[in-house]
């Protein structure tokens, strides 16, 4: 860009450019946070239709509460150029792990794909089709046996339930990668969940055995073998895999979408069945159920839907790990890069893309932009999140990072506004979305379940996103009392980069997350303020 300023945006670096715009590393000054900041093409803001498919995509998008889709924290027009803001997200795309690594463990495949799963449950819960599901639209985050995983670029769903919706679409209608393309889409013919299903089992089919199921140099050739030829069974690629999966990935792969599984969500399932049957042990899976939408984000510049009604109360939450302990997770052994996470140029109808930025090993890959700058020392950052403490958070020692992406963390005694916490651990990340992802193992360690807008904690335990006094996505919250007795409250604040446990001991009872959640609602708990 000819300027560093876009809007309330100040652009530090590009991370890519494609077909249909650009994408930087952008700081968003009204809020405080870095993010990532899709630019489409200046040519789009005229165009009625496209404006009006990049509305109602980015609404879809937002209307998934699920873990492992990448939220968008707004949306617009500035300047006669439409924009996304969105989070940024630090791993590697499954297809740079699978051209580096090959076929992974068969517990590692399937678990990879049951996070997924769960992605495409939520969306086609909502009616929403996916439509580009394939090993580059896969985030990993977190190390083997401890992974996050994230479905990205959902720029290309659209509504199965919508006409017009599908109307708007024809100009794209060939998006998707046709070496993972079900049947019905080289025909044209009506699509719903059940394609992103056949999409998912090539993906599987490729975790397993290390190559796609059908090979091809030509649009012809790949689409006659998608059409017409049967894959060969996987256990006959690889030794060693139960022959239970193989009915797995073919009744994935069947032509015909009424023979395949109905659900993303029942193939996992099945696979993770096969794998026991064969004496392999199913590994864990750091996820949870879809649950209810976020907040509608921020609409800047254009018509549409806004922010819908908002309740008063503190959002809710449920079990994590104990307050006090420190919060798992592998220790930064990596230099970083910055790589774009976004449909390729070819993908004429990524407009809404949900845009992640991967970060992968060194070797010979390059530095950060010459604007960012180096990370501080260990003192520095720990000075630095002592000076972000609100009033009510005091009595604090340093603590020992040990988190993957974890700058410094603070070991704090009771608040000094009680009823309160009787301890608080604040931790602090590189960015918003390392904090984010820790957030999500505590959750997902205790199996916690996303909220409605009718639950609010101390009367249910879960998670949900929380909004501050604009109204906008702030961060997530969460809140358990355990068997004992003691209450957790643990939450993000993006702005600030930080993820904060407070707790009180067992033997308070019921009051403890009530106090709790009084105590984290108010001024004096909040970063920034």
């Amino acid at each position: 860009m000819e300027s560093d300023r876009f809007g309330p945006y100040r652009i530090e670096a590009l991370i890519g450019r494609g077909g249909m715009g650009e994408v930087h590393r952008a700081y968003d000054t009204e809020h405080r946070r870095t993010v990532a900041l899709k630019l489409l093409s200046t040519t789009t803001a005229g165009d009625d239709d496209f404006r009006e498919r990049f509305r109602r995509e980015a609404h879809a998008v937002a209307r998934l509460n699920e873990p492992h889709v990448i939220p968008i924290h707004r949306y617009g027009e500035i300047d006669g150029r439409l924009f996304l803001d969105m989070r940024l997200v630090s791993g590697i795309d499954l297809g740079d792990l699978l051209h580096t690594q090959g076929a992974l463990p068969p517990a590692r495949a399937v678990a990879v794909v049951g996070q997924v799963a769960r992605a495409l449950d939520a969306a086609h819960a909502e009616g929403l089709v996916h439509r580009d599901v394939k090993p580059s639209n896969i985030l990993v985050t977190g190390e083997p046996g401890d992974e996050f995983v994230y479905l990205v670029d959902f720029g290309i769903a659209w509504s199965a339930s919508d006409a017009q919706s599908r109307q708007l679409t024809q100009t794209g209608s060939a998006v998707g990668s046709f070496d993972y393309m079900a049947p019905e889409r080289f025909m044209e013919r009506p699509i719903d969940g059940r394609t992103d299903v056949y999409s998912l089992a090539c993906v599987l089919f490729e975790c397993l055995v290390g190559r796609r199921p059908f090979t091809g140099n030509d649009l012809a050739t790949m689409m006659y073998a998608h059409l017409n030829t049967a894959p060969p069974p996987v256990s006959a690629l690889r030794g060693g895999l139960p022959g239970g999966l193989d009915e797995v990935v073919a009744r994935g792969l069947a032509k015909d979408p009424a023979q395949r599984w109905p659900t993303a969500g029942a193939m996992a399932a099945a696979a993770r069945a096969a794998l026991s049957s064969g004496g392999v042990t199913p590994q864990l899976e750091t996820a949870t159920a879809p649950g209810p939408p976020p907040p509608t984000p921020q609409a800047v510049g254009m018509s549409g839907p806004g922010w819908g009604p908002t309740s008063t109360q503190a959002p809710g939450w449920a079990p994590a790990p104990s307050p006090t302990g420190a919060v798992t997770g592998p220790s930064p052994t990596r230099r970083r890069r910055w790589v774009p996470w976004a449909a390729g140029a070819g993908a004429a109808a990524a407009v809404a893309a949900v845009v992640a930025v991967v970060a992968t090993s060194g070797g010979s890959g390059g530095d950060p932009s010459p604007t960012s700058t180096a990370a501080p020392t260990t003192s520095a950052a720990e000075a630095e999140l002592r000076g972000l403490l609100p009033a009510a958070i005091a009595d604090c020692a340093s603590g020992d990072p040990s988190t993957l992406g974890e700058t410094a963390r603070l070991d704090c005694g009771p608040s000094p506004t009680q009823p309160g916490p009787s301890a608080v651990q604040v931790s602090r990340f590189e960015d918003s979305g390392a904090a984010d992802s820790a957030f999500l193992r505590m959750v997902d360690e205790q199996d916690l379940a996303p909220l409605s807008t009718s639950q609010t904690c101390p009367g249910s335990q879960g998670y949900y996103y929380w909004r501050d006094d604009q109204r906008q996505v702030a961060g997530r919250v969460a809140c358990y009392a355990n068997p004992r007795g003691d209450a957790v409250l643990f939450w993000t604040q993006d702005d600030d980069q930080v993820l904060v446990v407070a707790s009180v001991d067992a033997g308070t009872g019921g009051r403890g997350l009530a106090d709790l959640t009084t105590w984290w609602s108010g001024d004096g708990a909040r970063f920034g303020g």
